[in-house]
């Protein structure tokens, strides 16, 4: 009798729309979201953290039907989905910096499959990638995941509808700075690449014989790894700042 005491229409929404946050944000936040994660890992995942904080969380408070359960479902997917891509974004914008870094490297002819985000990308792109994957990792990002979801609990009930004009305001306001922080992660090597132009440019016109695949090419390709070796820790830096900071701006927005 106590067990179906405890199966009321309130107790079995509030777990049902804990659970589907909890799969939301696992779908769509970084390292949780990657493909080659069982979905099966996932769901175990989800649930268990479903057992882990549901008497913790506030019990719904709208009427039950079909309409409202259908909103609360809507809301919470979309909220996933809005703040899984908000944390995606310095992923993107490594992938934007190393486009173009492979780019005057000439290594954009060696493009492989990216089984994480199922698009062909280069070399390159997948090598920060990963790197910035374990940068992640080292600073507790998917810990910080974990406990924004835990303090969304409280700031903003299941079911309730968000700010999303917040979010859009992010969203635009962050475009820019997705273009700046690219070129800005890219630059030095742009900039060692374009110098590099400029001096066989000079050394043809003086020597004629100057072969610039043969020699000239190498020469580029081993001075763009020997820069990438010296700014890629800086790099790492600023991609931390920048998650961390745009954690914080999540945080806010929904509490």
């Amino acid at each position: 009798m106590e067990i179906v005491s405890i199966l009321t229409p309130v107790n079995i929404t509030t777990f049902f729309l804990l659970f589907i946050r909890f799969a939301s944000f696992l779908s769509f936040i970084p390292i949780f979201n990657y493909p080659t994660v069982p979905m099966v890992a996932k769901a175990a995942f989800a649930f268990w953290l479903t057992l882990l904080f549901y008497l913790l969380t506030p019990k719904i408070t709208f009427e039950i039907n079909l309409f409202n359960l259908t909103i609360a479902v809507l809301s919470e997917v979309t909220l996933a989905f809005l703040v899984g891509t908000a944390l995606n974004l310095m992923f993107d914008v490594l992938r934007f910096a190393a486009e173009q870094i492979s780019f005057v490297m000439g290594f954009t002819m060696a493009n492989v499959f990216d089984p994480n985000a199922e698009i062909q990308s280069t070399i390159v792109s997948q090598f920060f990638v990963w790197v910035a994957v374990l940068v992640f990792l080292s600073f507790g990002g998917d810990h910080l995941e974990i406990y924004l979801l835990a303090k969304s609990l409280h700031s903003l009930p299941l079911g309730s509808l968000f700010d999303i004009h917040s979010f859009y305001q992010f969203f635009v306001d962050y475009m820019y700075k997705y273009f700046l922080f690219g070129f800005s992660l890219a630059f030095p090597i742009l900039a060692v690449s374009l110098f590099s132009d400029i001096i066989f440019a000079m050394i043809m016109k003086t020597m004629p014989q100057f072969n610039l695949l043969v020699v000239g090419f190498p020469i580029k390709i081993a001075i763009a790894f020997l820069v990438l070796m010296a700014i890629m820790g800086a790099m790492m830096r600023v991609f931390q700042k920048e998650t961390i900071e745009i954690f914080n701006i999540i945080a806010s927005i929904i509490g």
